[in-house]
């Protein structure tokens, strides 16, 4: 009887050690697979760039044979970043009723990506210009579909430069007006997109009458003098979604985790970003940052 009690309490001790040592695999099982996940997570929130953005191209370089070259490529290897391009032929849609044969060539071929916007860059003059030269310049954008017999031939929009900061009343009439011409006319469709630029903060009245507003367009240094992103944020009556950067004259030395840094910070306030390094000819070429740029944009 005694014999038959330590052999049952010996397989009881196996028993229970066996349980134990089960029990330790289990948890250490599990956290093999909770844990990895914990620290992606953590990694990623530590290295996130924050929200997607735009990348802004004020596209204002001939399209000689491969000028173009360097925006394509980037457009086409980051499908998963969009891209909102400026057409300026000639100070808008120019003199004729068509751009010259460059134009034609390659404005279809980056019309044709899903993730490009392109926009027709008309001039206002502070809303001084004669809104009947405006609107003329608009419905020759509009027609370039139909007079081309080439659908791709086409912008989606307009981008209004030289549109005025401080607030008057028949200044936003103006706005406004071709904000709804713009707005209803097929040609620019199906986005009929509308970006001012008064290049530095307007008056926030403004804001609602375009769906983008550049509230910055200057050198690095002023961005840093004007408190950088500290400066979105401070917009009344405003939202990420509305505000647009375009900051040239990056010094070459602000590469790598610093630019990083630069990218993110502007990321997180506005919805479309343009940066350089070149401090001459910064929308007539493309710097040797460009690709670092559009690669920070993607991540």
């Amino acid at each position: 009887m005694g014999l038959e009690q330590h052999v049952r309490r010996k397989g009881f001790l196996k028993s229970k050690r066996s349980r134990i040592i089960l029990a330790t695999f289990v948890f250490i099982a599990i956290l093999a697979v909770v844990i990895p996940p914990a620290v992606v997570v953590t990694l990623r929130k530590k290295n996130s760039m924050g929200p997607k953005s735009k990348v802004f191209v004020p596209l204002y370089v001939y399209p000689a044979p491969g000028t173009w070259d360097p925006l394509e490529n980037a457009i086409s290897t980051h499908p998963d970043v969009n891209f909102t391009v400026i057409i300026n032929p000639g100070s808008g849609p120019g003199p004729n009723a068509l751009p010259d044969g460059n134009y034609t060539r390659e404005i279809p071929k980056l019309a044709r990506y899903e993730n490009v916007r392109l926009l027709g860059y008309v001039p206002t003059t502070y809303t001084k210009r004669n809104i009947s030269l405006v609107r003329k310049d608009i419905e020759t954008y509009a027609a370039w579909p139909t007079n081309s017999s080439n659908p791709d031939l086409a912008v989606r929009g307009i981008f209004f430069d030289e549109t005025p900061q401080q607030y008057d009343a028949k200044a936003l009439a103006y706005l406004q007006s071709l904000t709804s011409f713009v707005k209803k006319m097929p040609g620019l469709g199906p986005d009929n997109f509308v970006v001012h630029n008064p290049g530095v903060v307007p008056d926030s009245r403004y804001l609602a009458s375009a769906d983008s507003t550049v509230v910055f367009e200057a050198t690095y240094d002023t961005f840093l003098e004007r408190q950088g992103a500290d400066l979105f944020r401070n917009i009344p009556d405003s939202n990420r979604s509305q505000l647009c950067a375009v900051i040239h004259s990056v010094p070459d030395n602000i590469e790598g985790p610093e630019l990083r840094g630069l990218v993110k910070r502007v990321r997180r306030v506005a919805d479309e970003i343009f940066i350089t390094h070149l401090s001459t000819d910064y929308y007539s070429s493309f710097g040797n940052k460009w690709d670092q740029f559009v690669d920070l944009m993607a991540a």
